[in-house]
């Protein structure tokens, strides 16, 4: 089987959730699969860890692809072009988007929706693009892959897709990411905070991550009662960010917030495992990787009651209102004063992190690409 590839994510550089699961997912079936051959497409210059085995040909193809126009433009021509001239059989694209008029069948991957429900949240080319062109590429793909129950009820309300059209495959857990000795943990904390325990929040900083109302909820936290407990917030900039960067520069606690940018998968390991809990807030995820990282890590995890995280969580992490800085606020207090919380929450993590798989994730997704595959 010829296997082609939207491979446009694998960025050495930013390797964010869509690049994440698309390197965990390839590794494994190109690995799995030494009979069949993967034609990788990048639109710029490719770190070789990404040419996960002797059976895959990189190809670069340009423009690069920074632009919406030029993603749809990348996709529609000379993608389609090659892919259509390598006789591939079946296109599996991570991100959802798909060469359109192309014969070959075509598997996508659509993590979320948020768009749909948070238009505002994107910049207003991007909103334009998504409102224009995801119609078409969810329509005229063979099959989606996407990556919650929630998920998948969403885009059946949001394009009418029916439900047999949808498959769900978990997301999986990064080997590295487990618990770390203590020595490692104060070595972390020596570098992130000067040595004190930090609660740790790992995601791009953008609107729809909520992470003005964990800022308000931290100021609450240390104006309640005296604490050395930091806030790290371990991410990229991304857009609309200057109300968050504004109020913690005002706040009376700036100096226990820690702003260290885009953290490398090699460092988000030791970050995550050596944290007093992981905070995630966000108002929409399809997934919420973080979450079930921190699980693995043996670090409790507080985060909102909405969208999938509940689903993935389950009962193993302290939920709250995005909404309500109060409640957030006081699970840190609990968190802080109460041990035996904490080891219950670990424990409880511990165990359902076990149901995420990326090796199971491959087998799945390898067997959908076969299932479509035009021999």
């Amino acid at each position: 089987m010829k296997i082609a590839l939207n491979a446009r994510h694998m960025l050495t550089d930013r390797l964010e959730g869509v690049g994440i699961v698309t390197d965990e997912v390839m590794s494994r079936i190109v690995h799995s699969h030494p009979e069949d051959q993967f034609d990788y497409y990048f639109d710029r210059k490719f770190d070789q860890r990404f040419v996960h085995s002797p059976n895959v040909i990189p190809h670069t193809i340009h423009p690069v692809t920074r632009l919406p126009i030029l993603i749809r433009y990348w996709l529609d021509h000379p993608v389609r072009k090659h892919v259509v001239k390598q006789k591939a059989n079946v296109f599996f694209s991570p991100d959802g988007f798909i060469p359109l008029g192309m014969s070959i069948p075509k598997v996508s991957m659509v993590h979320d929706v948020a768009y749909l429900r948070y238009p505002e949240h994107l910049q207003p080319r991007i909103r334009a693009f998504y409102k224009k062109w995801m119609p078409r590429y969810l329509a005229y793909t063979d099959h989606i892959i996407t990556v919650s129950e929630f998920s998948k009820s969403e885009i059946i309300a949001g394009y009418n897709i029916p439900a047999d059209k949808i498959s769900v495959v978990y997301n999986g857990i990064t080997a590295a990411y487990k618990p770390v000795s203590e020595e490692q943990k104060k070595i972390t904390r020596d570098r992130y905070t000067n040595g004190r325990p930090y609660f740790v929040y790992l995601g791009a900083i953008h609107p729809r991550k909520n992470i003005l109302t964990l800022v308000k909820a931290f100021e609450q936290f240390k104006s309640a009662a005296p604490s050395d407990h930091q806030l790290v917030l371990a991410g990229r900039a991304s857009w609309h960010t200057e109300e968050v960067f504004k109020s913690i520069a005002q706040s009376q606690w700036k100096d226990a917030f820690h702003l260290p940018g885009y953290i490398a998968t090699a460092d988000a390991t030791t970050l995550v495992a050596s944290a007093e809990a992981m905070i995630y807030p966000s108002l929409y995820e399809g997934f919420g990787l973080p979450l079930v990282e921190a699980m693995a890590c043996g670090v409790p995890v507080i985060c909102s009651n909405v969208s999938s995280l509940p689903e993935v969580a389950s009962d193993a992490a302290l939920l709250f209102d995005p909404h309500d800085v109060e409640q957030l606020a006081h699970h840190m207090t609990s968190l802080a004063k109460e041990d035996s919380l904490r080891h219950e929450l670990i424990a409880l993590g511990n165990e359902r992190s076990k149901y995420f798989s990326w090796d199971k994730a491959a087998l799945t997704v390898y067997e959908i690409l076969s299932r479509f595959a035009k021999r």
